[in-house]
């Protein structure tokens, strides 16, 4: 049975003048979390090489007019338009379906008959061999995809049996981070806090690192620690891509983690084809230090929806409510959100090793955020408490389990207070 002819977009689109280059940047990054949707078949940039106003056409293909109508309305491509929207002055578009794609002639005298139209290959084509360091719920996954996309990888890990599994899928692991890191132009980093990145980048990997060589630090620090780093580097003579990453553990692993970077966009553009392997999408926010203050931005709220639900359980427990039915009732209610689905479903389990987010690494989080929020002179007294109950989960040695497991510290102290 014959190939269903590929479903091809063609997107003219006219530029205001000046902003060509800050277009093909943003183009390059909505177009590499566009090849990250299973449909797409690949896309071409072209710029026309006549008349006086800036005009491109986008050429996009896919498997089929259903897959690219579905894409064309998700969310994701709302905020696609809107970021090339502010270049764009006018334009159309018009969707083909191909019917032949006819190769070059192999040779005098042949002649080239119809063939099925190939897949494009996933943006990304840079092998440059990388360096990983640190291999947790979140490094490890990522290292997974990076691993899985074809890259050389030496890799280390302070626990020296997480690195067992990728080793075992191709990757090398090395003694130190420094042995880690040696000879390579990129490395990068997932480590849990500022003490551990200033141990290891600075003491460690600093020293073995050529000049202009690319620090990818995942890790989540706070913002004025993000800067200092970066000035740290580039008086070393070394390049910092802040590059935050939002997600759960088996996303990591999918290359479907959201990826926020701050520094240089040159430096930024240079690790595209690496962040497009970890995430489908991926936003460059600017300055060092403005993709950490997104990513506690978004940990406050990802906080505040943990202790709110186990607030509202652990009253309806008390009150003689059902907790799976409770739970679950919330969590297909139109109160609900994602994650608070997500959570809800690990509380109602009581499922929360091995943790998607640990308890101790969320109250660090927190506190980076208020801390930071202080000294902008913002008070933050709702997600304080938050916080507070965080810090108490791992005062009781919950700090490796799951944040969700805060459901049962709080049910357990209406318990208490009812006894008494």
């Amino acid at each position: 049975m014959a190939e269903t002819p590929r479903f091809r977009v063609i997107l003219r689109m006219e530029i205001q003048s000046g902003t060509q280059d800050e277009f093909e940047r943003t183009w390059w990054e909505v177009g590499s979390a566009i090849a990250r949707q299973p449909a797409n078949r690949g896309q071409t940039l072209t710029r026309a090489t006549e008349g006086d106003t800036p005009v491109y056409y986008v050429i996009t293909d896919w498997t089929d007019e259903s897959a690219f109508r579905t894409f064309e309305v998700s969310e994701a491509h709302v905020e696609h338009r809107r970021r090339l929207g502010k270049y764009r002055t006018s334009g159309e578009m018009t969707t083909t379906q191909t019917v032949f794609d006819i190769p070059p002639s192999p040779g005098p005298g042949a002649v080239p008959g119809p063939r099925a139209v190939p897949a494009t290959p996933a943006a990304g084509g840079d092998r440059t061999p990388l360096a990983f360091i640190g291999l947790g719920n979140m490094g490890g996954g990522m290292a997974h995809a990076l691993l899985g996309s074809g890259r050389g990888l030496t890799v280390y890990n302070r626990t020296a049996a997480k690195a067992r599994v990728l080793v075992d899928a191709g990757a090398t692991a090395a003694e130190s981070p420094a042995a880690a890191a040696a000879g390579h132009s990129v490395v990068l980093l997932s480590l849990s806090d500022e003490a551990a990145v200033d141990d290891v980048l600075f003491g460690q990997i600093v020293p073995v690192l050529a000049p202009g060589s690319i620090v990818v630090d995942t890790s989540t620090v706070s913002p004025a620690y993000a800067r200092t780093a970066a000035i740290r580097l580039a008086d070393a003579g070394l390049r910092r891509v802040e590059a935050c990453v939002v997600g759960n553990p088996i996303q990591a692993r999918e290359g479907k983690l959201r990826v926020y970077t701050s520094g240089a966009e040159q430096d930024v553009a240079e690790v595209a084809g690496i962040l497009d392997t970890i995430g489908s999408e991926v936003l460059h926010l600017g300055a060092p230090g403005a993709a950490t203050t997104l990513k506690l931005i978004f940990n406050l709220l990802l906080g505040a929806q943990v202790a709110s639900l186990s607030e509202a359980v652990a009253y309806g427990i008390r009150t003689g409510l059902d907790r799976d039915q409770l739970l679950s009732a919330i969590a297909g209610s139109g109160f609900s959100s994602i994650v608070m689905r997500f959570r809800a479903e690990l509380m109602r389990k009581g499922s929360y090793e091995p943790a998607f987010f640990r308890s101790a690494l969320m109250e660090k989080d927190l506190r980076l955020a208020i801390d930071d929020a202080t000294g902008a002179g913002v008070e933050l007294p709702v997600l304080d408490t938050v916080r507070a109950g965080f810090a108490a989960v791992v005062a009781a040695g919950d700090g490796d389990k799951d944040a969700s497991v805060l459901i049962e510290h709080m049910t357990a102290a209406s318990s208490h207070g009812a006894a008494s």
